[in-house]
């Protein structure tokens, strides 16, 4: 009996944390065991893909990012999935401006909220600008640039109230970071908010959990 209701009591536990989650777009964990790619660039900009790959919960994830360097250096900007850790980092040299733009598709999902949370974005304090859009069938919604001027560590939400369209239908979601020379940043994962019903679904099932711990208690 102790078994089933410490069972119980995680299942409804475990499942209030995933509403207030919300759907995880990704979460970095490439089932191929990681990825990278470096671009170098003398004076210009480059950009390469990193992509697509099955790697975001919704669809098919793309990542394309730049390298404008200051001066007549060769300067490189490196982009990372790690196998270790679940994580999307870029790092670049100190004269190299990286722009990097993570871009995802192929789902058609409904949303109640127009947020968008990056969870534990670090940078590096070298100075960075975030924007994100939610593609819809009628239209696309942007967020404000979010300007970071100096180290940040922690969950950084985006509220898209740009432009129109309905969230009932958002078939693209796509996220971009410029950062001034030499910056560099790290991601653990990408969530947005679902249509009401999904939540009605999951704290229904927690719930069922919290009786099935109740009765269990009893016995």
């Amino acid at each position: 009996m102790k078994h089933l209701r410490n069972a119980a009591l995680g299942i409804a536990l475990a499942l209030t944390g995933v509403a207030h989650a919300g759907i995880v777009v990704d979460d970095f964990d490439d089932p191929s065991g990681g990825m990278s790619a470096t671009i170098s660039s003398p004076p210009g900009a480059t950009t390469v893909s990193l992509g697509p790959t099955t790697g975001s919960l919704l669809g098919t994830r793309n990542i394309t990012y730049s390298v404008t360097p200051s001066g007549a250096t060769v300067d490189t900007v490196g982009v990372n999935i790690s196998p270790y850790g679940s994580k999307l980092s870029e790092a670049s040299d100190n004269a190299a401006a990286p722009d990097v733009q993570i871009s995802y598709s192929g789902f058609d999902v409904s949303l109640t909220g127009n947020t968008l949370t990056l969870h534990d974005y670090g940078t590096d304090g070298n100075g960075e600008q975030v924007q994100a859009w939610f593609d819809t069938t009628s239209g696309t919604l942007s967020s404000n640039v979010e300007l970071i001027g100096g180290n940040h560590s922690g969950d950084l939400t985006l509220t898209l109230s740009n432009g129109s369209g309905d969230l009932s239908h958002v078939t693209g979601i796509r996220v971009e970071i410029k950062g001034s020379a030499g910056a560099d940043f790290q991601l653990h994962a990408i969530d947005v908010v679902p249509e009401p019903r999904a939540y009605g679904a999951l704290t229904a099932l927690g719930l069922l959990g919290t009786v099935i711990w109740r009765r269990t208690r009893k016995a």
